[in-house]
């Protein structure tokens, strides 16, 4: 079972990509991430979205969010730049993608 204390996500600034890494880093300091889109190192920060539900308890979606996740069904916008863009998390634009296709659907 993998522990998701250790998986981090990284954001890189450059081409807007978010990446996820794996384990701790041993001693020593810090480790250099690098993006596997662009290459680089300089603009790479951890991500976490500015929304995070501590309560445990539904974060209602709004009108002008819902549009943006109707751009993730078309194709336009892919998950993590939607993520980015609605400050949640990249888990949580996955979900609600998949219960409007399967409203869709029916």
């Amino acid at each position: 079972m993998i522990d998701k204390r250790q998986i981090k996500n990284w954001l890189c600034e450059d081409c807007t990509f978010v990446f996820q890494t794996f384990g701790m880093v041993k001693r020593g300091g810090k480790k250099k991430y690098y993006c596997p889109k662009c290459g680089d190192n300089v603009a790479v920060t951890e991500y976490t979205s500015d929304r995070v539900n501590k309560s445990r308890m539904p974060i209602a979606w709004k009108e002008e969010e819902l549009k943006v996740i109707d751009q993730v069904m078309k194709g336009e916008l892919l998950r993590y730049q939607a993520a980015i863009l609605l400050g949640r998390s990249i888990q949580s634009v996955k979900r609600k993608v998949e219960r409007m296709n399967e409203l869709k659907a029916k």
